[in-house]
């Protein structure tokens, strides 16, 4: 099964550069998938799951989320029920118009470079004024498009220098957590590529590094070993068959590189909480 690839040509209006919408249920966001531009997305009410890069982070309401164009991500539902969140998705060339007038390439590194998409929990009354500044963005009726297009980038500039850079800056001040451009690189194509399903062999070939020294690097930035981050990689995959297509377990397991079902089956417990049948069963009955 391959991860859909979301086209901007298709969803985004090329004069305006920018999309807007409310999605009022992860029901409504699209699965598993990747794509050619960028978004923020914004929790108003609720909470809800996403899904990224191979971690589940629950996501409660003022929560502001930068999700790259190498990101893999979808949404699920979380177990306080439904949650509605506001998506602005933009061109990435917006985005790349935008920090070179900065000029802030370190800005530029950490925005893109990092394993995670950019998350900042935005206080009440920060969340509430996000909010409206996204709300008041009417993209579809607009007349004078070059106009909205201005409105578009100063809203973006606004929520990346007000919000996203400062909470990059936390993190820069505690180097350990950023990791190399090699890294983050060697990250993003392992899940931009499915390259994950090849097991950490792949990430031995494209880094050129001894498997001590990835071992080293992988534990000191992302916390994990090389073996940990491909199987949630590899476990997220195989959620996301479970949900979307009625192949059994076993070929759930094999498609998405595990050999062992009952090893298979541990894993996918201890980070779903049920079995792969009982996952399964109940994502495809919602």
């Amino acid at each position: 099964m391959t991860i859909p690839c979301l086209r901007a040509e298709r969803s985004i209006d090329r004069d305006v550069q920018a999309h807007y919408r409310l999605i009022e249920s992860a029901r409504q966001a699209t699965p598993m998938h990747t794509h050619d531009f960028c978004e923020i997305f914004l929790v108003v009410e609720g909470s809800v799951v996403h899904c990224v890069n191979g971690a589940r982070q629950t996501l409660e309401a003022n929560t502001l989320v930068f999700v790259r164009d190498t990101d893999v991500h979808g949404y699920e539902c979380s177990a306080e029920g439904e949650g509605q969140f506001l998506n602005f998705s933009f061109y990435k060339k917006t985005l790349g118009d935008l920090l070179d007038y900065l000029g802030e390439e370190q800005l530029r590194r950490e925005l893109l470079a990092a394993p995670m998409p950019p998350t900042i929990h935005l206080a009440e009354q920060e969340g509430a004024c996000v909010q409206r500044s996204l709300e008041g963005l009417d993209l579809t009726a607009a007349a004078d498009k070059g106009r909205t297009r201005i409105q578009v980038r100063a809203l973006l500039a606004e929520l990346i220098v007000r919000y996203v850079a400062p909470a990059l800056q936390t993190t820069h001040e505690h180097p350990d957590s950023v990791p190399p451009v090699w890294l983050a690189s060697l990250c993003a194509a392992v899940r931009h590529e499915r390259l994950f399903l090849e097991g950490v062999p792949a990430l031995l070939q494209m880094s050129g590094k001894s498997h001590a020294y990835l071992c080293r690097a992988f534990k000191k930035h992302l916390r994990c070993s090389p073996v940990e981050y491909i199987n949630d990689l590899r476990l997220s995959y195989a959620a996301e068959l479970l949900a979307t297509t009625d192949w059994s377990v076993t070929d759930v397991c094999l498609e998405a590189g595990f050999d062992h079902i009952s090893h298979f089956g541990r894993l996918f417990k201890r980070k779903f909480r049920l079995t792969p049948r009982a996952y399964g069963l109940h994502r495809r009955s919602l």
